[in-house]
């Protein structure tokens, strides 16, 4: 009897156990322990978004690159405004409704008009694949879902059935509130010019829609990095049109997800100065604003659901 009760007692540890490795997965819900997505050497990776999701991935294949990747890919499906809804629609009738651009080891291609998701997704054998919700929707829960039915968990379904690669990783774009000068209609109405009302909306929002899908390997806490840096120096001056981000924003934006792809903390900032496909022109960094990077983004990534004073408050 005293055996038997020894063989259950080691069974119920071994449960235990395996219990707490599946519940354990690593994601910026766990920031002590984020999970690399890439080996940090070779980076693919492919985003499905609107104009908030190029912004992010603007200076990733340059950052990577600057980090010590030798084998960087960055593919982007565009929509302008494309809402979590609209690219479920895409998916399931096989629309050619995006630009298609990528980045390969230093360099952006032309870009390609009228493509279809499978198209994209079949270019490439890709590692990670980035999603996220429209910016002015992004904020509000209730454009998450029809009837109960969450548009991301379909979106992850269908992208899954694309590709035939059901274990690929996803990553969800948790964006940025707008300038606090912003006039445009989700920012002016819904939340009355409140910039920090916006920010914690996006919070709120995340936690609800998207912590709970298992499908989601980790959230990019790029707003979170933005606002961090909004409380430097810097100030509210991270956009080049009060909602989409500058330069500077951009390897803010970039340096998070990095970050998060890698699990490394970032040292330092290695790119020198950036440059952009439209009238944002190029922009030097300073020592200043590397170290503003530095600390928002390794905030952003120990404390994704708020927001983190800077010490360089004086330049």
């Amino acid at each position: 009897m005293k055996q038997f009760k020894t063989i259950i007692a080691i069974l119920l540890c071994l449960c235990t156990l395996a219990l707490c490795a599946c519940n354990g997965t690593p994601s910026t819900q766990d920031p002590e322990n984020n999970k690399p997505l890439c080996d940090g050497k070779n980076l693919k990776i492919l985003a499905i978004t609107s104009s908030f999701g190029l912004n992010t991935t603007q200076h990733l294949g340059d950052i990577a690159m600057a980090e010590g990747c030798t084998n960087v890919v960055v593919g982007r499906l565009y929509a302008s405004g494309c809402t979590l809804l609209q690219h479920v629609s895409n998916a399931q009738n096989n629309t050619k409704f995006y630009e298609y651009t990528k980045y390969v080891n230093g360099s952006w291609a032309a870009t390609k008009a009228n493509t279809s998701m499978q198209e994209g997704l079949q270019d490439e054998d890709w590692d990670v694949i980035f999603i996220q919700q429209g910016a002015a929707q992004a904020p509000l829960a209730n454009t998450y879902h029809t009837g109960g039915n969450s548009h991301v968990s379909k979106l992850i379904q269908l992208i899954q059935d694309k590709i035939q690669k059901p274990d690929i990783p996803f990553v969800w774009n948790m964006v940025w509130a707008y300038q606090s000068d912003s006039t445009q209609p989700v920012f002016a109405t819904t939340f009355k010019g409140d910039q920090t009302a916006m920010y914690n909306s996006i919070i709120n929002t995340t936690k609800e829609q998207i912590v709970p899908i298992k499908e989601i390997d980790a959230i990019i806490p790029s707003g979170t990095a933005i606002q961090n840096a909004r409380t430097s120096f810097i100030g509210d001056t991270l956009t080049k049109d009060t909602y989409h981000l500058n330069n500077l924003g951009r390897v803010i934006a970039g340096y998070t997800l990095y970050s998060i792809l890698t699990g490394k903390e970032i040292t330092a900032v290695n790119v020198e100065f950036v440059s952009s496909y439209d009238i944002s022109g190029y922009h030097v960094l300073t020592d200043e604003e590397k170290q503003v990077i530095v600390e928002a983004v390794n905030a952003a990534i120990a404390k994704p659901y708020e927001v983190t004073q800077s010490k360089f408050v004086n330049q």
